[in-house]
């Protein structure tokens, strides 16, 4: 058994009259401990952001994005969905944010007048190594305390979680 899955099952759980099936609270479980992680990931993003004054030009959730166009600039939102696994209502908001900061621009495709191109604007690009750094010192701080396995242990578990959650909303459109 590894380290973490030790820490992990070793971590006290809070009685609750309510028990999941699981015989867990509701306070402790899976959904509970994904919010968590959530609140302070987003925290985390919005600290580091401001360290590296970005701030005032992205907000969390905005970095994979960039790091699609800077792989592949150019991409029609479309495609740019598919690479980010993000649905192209979410996207579009995304970008309109991006393009109200001056980082992206967004054109209608000459060769296609339904689907709209994104591209980097000069200060999109400027600001290219310090949104690497945004991703370097969150990976950092996720990681902390995990060994390399525990950490790809983890992020295959999380894709499954977020597979399934995919399927559900999938299955309830």
């Amino acid at each position: 058994m590894s380290s973490l899955i030790r820490q992990l099952s070793s971590l006290p759980t809070r009685a609750a009259d309510s028990q999941t099936p699981a015989g867990m609270s509701p306070l402790d479980d899976l959904p509970a401990l994904i919010a968590q992680t959530n609140i302070h990931f987003q925290a985390l993003v919005e600290r580091t952001l401001a360290e590296l004054q970005l701030d005032k030009l992205l907000r969390p959730g905005m970095a994979p994005v960039l790091f699609a166009l800077y792989e592949q600039d150019g991409c029609i939102i479309k495609d740019l969905a598919v690479r980010t696994r993000r649905s192209a209502a979410a996207l579009n908001s995304l970008l309109g944010r991006l393009a109200k900061s001056g980082v992206v621009t967004l054109r209608a495709c000459p060769q296609d007048g339904r689907a709209v191109r994104v591209r980097l604007t000069a200060k999109g690009r400027k600001i290219e190594p310090r949104v690497r750094e945004l991703h370097r010192r969150v990976q950092a701080a996720v990681e902390h305390g995990l060994g390399a396995g525990e950490a790809a242990l983890v992020s295959t578990m999380l894709r499954r979680v977020v597979a399934g959650l995919q399927q559900n909303e999938t299955l309830q459109n």
